[in-house]
């Protein structure tokens, strides 16, 4: 199939305040995603890309939510059918490689060496997934190597892994015996397998379809030393009862996927199962939460 065939545009003008939500309900659908402001910073406009095989529909239901999320009215959103272009690869061709704490994550087409000293992740950018340039995947990675700095992990699973960014920097960083992966989207999980072993991380973690920690054979591979999470507020919360149970007694728990005007909420709930706040990052807007015992 061309890659270029068939792509939509979405396009619509939000408050600034609704950005971070849109973003991040967004970025695993969409081939690419782009914001711009004017500059009084007013509003923002949102561009969309849906990609040949997108969802439309899936589409246009993740607005819904974003906006439920945000507590806005949705905006008319404006379709745009666009050329016939390879969309996909003219993404991955500007992607500049990002750094996010040690890592140099960067696409299949980059040509620029990473920095002396910094591990390199190629992540492929899909035509369903994103590239870890969200502040959530950030705080996630910063958490993660924090704490593979403190002690040793045994147990570690990636819930909701998408392209699977946080499994490899585990794999990466502290090298656990047990290691999983799961998502609810089959699509996710062989994305993130891909990924792995493009990394040369083929034997390093065992995927899953999987809502949350539920599924027979990851309840079976636990407790979990650590268990990161990076999802939304409202399910992060649905699931505190469920990561508890799976948590092995001196377990860690990295949440984000959140707004730092949800913390309340999620930490209330992951409070009501017996865990209080360990560590805190905070990033354009989104928050991570460790959480210990």
């Amino acid at each position: 199939m061309n890659p270029g065939a068939g792509l939509i545009e979405a396009h619509l003008i939000l408050p600034p305040e609704a950005v971070p939500t849109f973003e991040l309900m967004l970025s695993d659908i969409v081939v690419a995603l782009t914001t711009m402001t004017p500059d009084d910073g007013a509003t923002w406009t949102l561009e969309a890309l849906l990609g040949p095989d997108g969802d439309r529909e899936a589409l246009a239901d993740a607005f819904v939510q974003a906006a439920e999320i945000a507590g806005i009215e949705l905006p008319a959103i404006e379709w745009r059918v666009l050329p016939d272009v390879d969309w996909v690869s003219e993404t991955q061709k500007i992607l500049a490689p990002l750094a996010i704490g040690r890592f140099w994550i960067h696409g299949p087409e980059a040509e620029e060496p990473p920095p002396v000293a910094m591990i390199p992740l190629e992540i492929e950018a899909g035509l369903a997934f994103g590239t870890g340039r969200h502040a959530t995947t950030a705080g996630c990675v910063e958490a993660i190597e924090r704490l593979a700095g403190a002690r040793r992990f045994r147990r570690v699973i990636d819930v909701g892994c998408g392209s699977g960014i946080l499994a490899m920097v585990a794999a990466k960083l502290m090298h656990p015996p047990v290691l999983w992966a799961s998502d609810v989207d089959p699509v996710a999980v062989a994305t993130a397998r891909d990924n792995a072993v493009a990394n040369g991380l083929w034997n390093a973690a065992r995927y899953a379809v999987a809502d949350g920690v539920a599924e027979r054979g990851i309840r079976a591979a636990g407790p979990f030393d650590l268990i990161a999470a990076n999802i939304l507020a409202v399910p992060l919360t649905k699931m505190a009862r469920s990561i508890e149970a799976a948590l092995a007694p001196q377990g860690v728990v990295v949440l984000s996927g959140l707004l730092v005007g949800q913390e309340r909420m999620v930490l209330a709930a992951y409070r009501a199962r017996g865990l209080h706040l360990a560590d805190r990052i905070r990033k354009n807007g989104w928050a991570t939460l460790v959480l210990s015992r």
